[in-house]
């Protein structure tokens, strides 16, 4: 059997797990992490010019599709592949939908760096960001209350889940720094002419960009009660429960999270010109960091040693290499069917329906 194979078949094993399919979601947002890298380096030093800037609105599009997908996708999957309850729900469930938010925001800033050269792109672009940012931040609420319900109904989460609390940090700080950005350049690109009632009016674009602010407080604020939550639960679980942390690939989870939160809020300090924004963007920023560092010297040995690719979705946590035929005999000669079994039940505790 091909590694190709055994890639395609792990694929819709993974798909098939109520936890681990719900990080397909990384992918396009680590894609729009790639676009914003380069979008700064472009507008910055100038490195490829206009045309560069027209190939990374080209990929925004392909990533924009792809969050379409993802999101869409795995809830079509939740419901109809998996077996979920409120009992196992975790922030993770947010992964799939975060990633129209996160394509918003690149899109704002992507159109930033239009509108000099062309304001009909840019604004299409714009429209397109609030429309992927509304579905996304309205599908996130939505997880996120019930995630409350089940802190309130079930307790705080076990300790391998209990840092994906901080996940509900992504699509707030994400959702609040997206409405800034975006508002900012619509409040510049209307109206496209003058008239008496919206929105042609000549305050349309400030009205609006009022209100992006607004919400984008309320995320800001919102993100501050969620780390407390978040604190208070990790403090329940160690110091109540003493119970241990191991270390593990969530870890990372913290990063982004946190990262796009501190973002909101350095975002907030340029918009009010508050020294109280600065300083807390900059502390939290350097938390940010020093977390990062320390995940990624702890990431070392376990990278090395090949225990931080531990895969949840295949049995008893196997490799993805335990895939080969000559590591598991599950795996057949490629003339004949091949099975993968299913783990009897994820580290969630649900179990994968059967059609």
């Amino acid at each position: 059997m091909s590694l190709t194979l055994i890639a395609h078949k792990l694929f819709w094993v993974m798909l098939g797990h109520p936890a681990q399919s719900l990080f397909i979601g990384t992918f396009p947002m680590g894609m729009t992490t790639l676009i914003n890298s380069a979008l700064a380096i472009n507008q910055n030093w100038g490195f490829g010019g206009t045309g560069f800037l027209y190939t990374l609105w080209g990929c925004w599009w392909l990533v924009s599709w792809m969050s379409y997908v993802v999101a869409y996708g795995m809830i079509y999957t939740m419901t109809t592949r998996h077996e979920h309850s409120i009992s196992t729900m975790a922030a993770v469930w947010l992964l799939p939908v975060v990633t129209l938010v996160v394509a918003s925001s690149t899109g704002g800033l992507t159109a930033s760096a239009l509108k000099p050269l062309h304001p009909t792109l840019a604004l299409v672009t714009t429209a397109f960001s609030f429309t992927m940012l509304a579905m996304g931040l309205t599908f996130a609420l939505m997880m996120i209350t019930i995630y409350l319900l089940r802190l309130i109904i079930r307790g705080v989460p076990d300790p391998g889940l209990v840092l994906s609390a901080f996940i509900v940090l992504g699509p707030l700080g994400q959702g609040g720094f997206s409405l800034l950005v975006n508002g900012s350049l619509i409040s510049e690109l209307l109206p496209l002419y003058i008239g008496t009632d919206f929105p042609q009016s000549a305050l349309t674009g400030q009205m609006i960009y009022a209100v992006c602010f607004c919400g984008s407080y309320v995320l800001w604020s919102m993100g501050i009660a969620w780390i407390v939550i978040a604190v208070c639960s990790i403090y329940h679980v160690v110091v109540v429960r003493k119970a241990r942390l191991n270390f593990n690939l969530g870890y990372w989870g913290l990063i982004f999270p946190n990262s796009v939160f501190a973002m909101l809020t350095i975002e907030l300090s340029k918009v009010l010109q508050s020294p109280f924004f600065k300083v807390a963007g900059s502390l939290w920023s350097a938390v940010v960091f020093v977390v990062w560092g320390a995940i990624l010297l702890r990431s070392i040995p376990a990278f090395i040693d090949g225990s931080l690719f531990m895969a949840p979705c295949l049995p008893d946590g196997s490799r993805p290499s335990d895939l080969l035929p000559t590591q598991n005999a599950s795996v057949q000669h490629p003339d004949q069917e091949t099975t993968i079994s299913h783990p009897d039940a994820d580290f969630h505790g649900a179990i994968h329906k059967t059609d």
